[in-house]
């Protein structure tokens, strides 16, 4: 969890400073804010919760950590808990509020179960990082405000940088709320680390943990997700009607009762957190780990958490597309149709190129690629060229070859893998397991199978 730990030496004892701890028996420290506004501890046993300026445990003082003031006045942090109901009570609850904000029942359902996420992050293999699309006409105010009462110590930031977070409290694993209009390198960086445990950052001289939840709030969608770390890109449709904020004691009451309530959901489920009992491999391996992250999520009710899967499928979709599209792919498509044919083993790579620039030349690509560049493509790939006969550089597809291109073909969902006549016999896409999309009929057109 996030018990990141800082110590010091009091008068006669060490005292720990922490943003939390998960003990061996199951009993757990989570921080909470006093009614003066400053860090106290919240110890649960596993049926009672009791606070207090610091605890000691197994022979240590544990305290709260540090916070410069500045900072901990935005923090959103929870006083107290608060009794739920059940999961699925919770969940409609936050949905509900969400939808306040104009953004449709199913936009709603996503980001709570973002917010779900959010409060399990530490027990998750990736936390919830969200790149929310908001057009022109598109007012982000409302949803930042409710997103920024609901999340696990939510933190608005107006930019970020690896520079600029070392002076955040990373020990607490806030969950960072930004606005950017233009997007950086930097930015991306910041979110690809955002989303691996111990994976640091290097900002002025120091080691920097940026593991945590993330929400973006940006003005066109992310051209290359992967330099993001797959973001859960979701589009927020135009404002119909001008929502006003929320009163500042409203908005302190849905905090203190919605925190509270989270919190409590985390003290009591977090040692049920584990993979969901639907099959993860039907999602491409970035939308895999989301989907385990936002399903394990939601305890004790395995009807609600399935209900993340239609939610995911057209984004995997388009991740499927766009990896579809790319160069290693259409590569991946010539191979796989010399594989199928009765040319001989040998494969150069000035052939390739021809078949690579007639594939894209078919879908109206002003693109052509040259053969050092088909080169770089089969080296990225794991595919390495030799010399064969006639002195040329090319593949020699012997027996582990072909399955390699095989496998390759399905990772990369190429096309003509997933729409192969039933007449190509191959028993390394039969090894696949992957359904025949098309058959012949005797009219010679081409139907689906029922």
């Amino acid at each position: 969890m996030a018990g990141r730990r800082k110590s010091e030496r009091g008068e006669d004892q060490l005292v720990v400073r922490t943003g939390g701890k998960v003990f061996p028996e199951g009993s757990i420290l989570d921080l909470i804010r006093n009614p003066s506004g400053e860090l106290d501890l919240l110890f649960w046993d596993g049926k009672s919760a009791k606070t207090a300026g610091q605890f000691v445990r197994q022979g240590e003082t544990f305290a709260p950590l540090h916070v410069d003031p500045t900072i901990l006045r935005w923090l959103q942090l929870p006083s107290n808990t608060r009794e739920y109901g059940s999961t699925r009570k919770l969940f409609t609850e936050i949905s509900d509020l969400i939808s306040r904000t104009q953004v449709g029942d199913g936009l709603a359902k996503a980001l709570s179960f973002c917010v779900f996420a959010s409060w399990m992050t530490d027990f998750l293999p990736v936390p919830p990082a969200l790149w929310i699309v908001a057009p022109p006409l598109t007012e982000v105010g409302p949803l930042l405000q409710v997103l920024h009462l609901l999340y696990r110590r939510s933190l608005v930031v107006s930019d970020i940088s690896a520079a600029r977070f070392r002076f955040l409290p990373v020990d607490l694993r806030p969950t960072l709320l930004m606005e950017v209009d233009v997007y950086s390198r930097q930015v991306l960086n910041f979110l690809r680390a955002s989303k691996r445990h111990h994976a640091l950052i290097a900002a002025d001289g120091k080691a920097v943990d940026a593991f945590g939840a993330r929400v973006v709030f940006a003005r066109e969608p992310l051209r290359d997700p992967a330099n993001a770390g797959f973001p859960l890109e979701l589009v927020l449709p135009p404002t119909r009607q001008y929502i006003p904020p929320m009163s500042s004691s409203e908005a302190e009451r849905i905090a203190a009762k919605y925190q509270g309530k989270l919190l409590r959901y985390r003290l009591l489920n977090w040692a049920k957190v584990r993979t969901p009992a639907f099959d993860l491999n039907q999602f491409t391996t970035p939308m895999q780990e989301t989907a385990h992250s936002l399903a394990a999520s939601i305890v004790d009710d395995d009807e609600l958490q399935s209900q993340i899967v239609p939610l995911l499928q057209t984004l995997d979709r388009e991740i499927r597309v766009d990896r579809a599209s790319l160069l290693p792919a259409i590569v991946l498509e010539a191979l796989l149709a010399r594989c199928h044919s009765t040319t001989g083993k040998y494969f150069p790579v000035a052939d390739l190129t021809g078949d690579v620039n007639t594939i894209l030349r078919g879908r109206g690509e002003m693109l052509e690629v040259s053969p050092e560049e088909i080169g770089w493509t089969l080296r990225a790939l794991g595919l390495h060229t030799d010399f064969i006969p006639r002195g040329r550089k090319g593949l020699e597809l012997l027996n582990d070859v072909r399955k390699k291109i095989h496998d390759l073909a399905a990772a990369y969902g190429v096309r003509t893998l997933r729409e192969l006549p039933a007449k190509i016999d191959c028993q390394l896409c039969a090894a696949l397991g992957l359904p025949r999309q098309l058959e012949a009929n005797p009219a010679g057109r081409t139907v689906s199978p029922a």
